[in-house]
């Protein structure tokens, strides 16, 4: 599950019809990262499109998504996170050090004059559950969650076994093995805890989850919203993991989102 998932891009941000750079950036631990910047010329937003784990940025939930953000007034910048894509790094973490990943990118966009109180971090399942954990501290306009996990270890006590064939009993010493080697602590990557922190910090939150999603149930989304309870929470029907890009009402309801987003600015919080 840490293993490294290389995989050159199928589509780019051309088959939706963008004009992109290739560029280059640093995770705030030094880890070299592959995205793709698509700018609107004059515009001061952005905002950051993250997948999940085993996907890269030529996902097409992401390359769907893009446009909805370009036709808001948004640049976005869309990453591959550590070990996977075409980033650099030896282990994925399942939302643990990919926190790294996306601080840098919101570093890389203040180089660029992207202030993150004009900035959306938007993530997909486990890049959901990292953008919240990201997000605390930082200033950022908003986040956008879709088919994430609000509780890591609840999620591999049920997905470890079927993965693995071990008895549901052996999942702790499994996730005290990973916090000793590689150096990854499960227990730590419960995102409802930082959802919290955003309620406290005022920033807005948009929980997406289908209630058939077969890999991550959505008792996930339930706990984000309880820990958020001010959340926009959209939990449609039919649609599989990561799907909802398909709904008729997904661009719909994502700028409805973000049009609340801009009339509510807030001064960074102090660092």
């Amino acid at each position: 599950m840490t293993s490294p998932s290389r995989r050159r891009p199928g589509e780019t941000p051309t088959s939706a019809g963008l004009a992109y750079e290739e560029v280059g950036l640093l995770s705030t631990d030094g880890i070299r990262l592959k995205a793709w910047w698509v700018p609107i010329e004059g515009s001061s937003r952005a905002a950051v499109l993250v997948h999940g784990w085993g996907g890269h940025r030529s996902d097409e939930h992401v390359l769907k998504t893009a446009p909805v953000y370009l036709r808001e007034g948004y640049s976005v910048l869309i990453i591959d996170l550590r070990a996977q894509g075409e980033s650099g790094g030896r282990r994925r973490t399942l939302g643990y050090r990919e926190v790294r990943d996306v601080r840098g990118a919101l570093l890389w966009l203040k180089g660029r004059g992207y202030g993150p109180g004009e900035t959306v971090l938007h993530g997909w399942s486990m890049g959901g559950a990292t953008v919240v954990r990201a997000a605390p501290g930082t200033g950022v306009a908003a986040v956008v969650e879709e088919a994430g996990y609000a509780d890591l270890p609840l999620l591999l006590e049920r997905a470890i076994p079927r993965i693995a064939g071990l008895p549901r009993l052996f999942v702790p010493g499994v996730l005290l093995a990973g916090k000793l080697w590689p150096d990854f602590d499960a227990w730590d990557v419960q995102p409802d805890r930082e959802a919290s922190e955003l309620l406290r910090e005022g920033v807005p939150l948009f929980i997406i989850h289908s209630s058939e999603d077969g890999l991550i149930p959505v008792e996930h989304a339930e706990k984000f919203a309880a820990a958020h309870p001010e959340a926009a929470v959209w939990i449609l029907p039919d649609h599989d993991h990561v799907e909802a890009f398909a709904h008729p009402e997904y661009e719909e309801r994502l700028r409805s989102f973000l049009r609340t987003v801009t009339t509510k600015r807030r001064p960074a919080p102090p660092t």
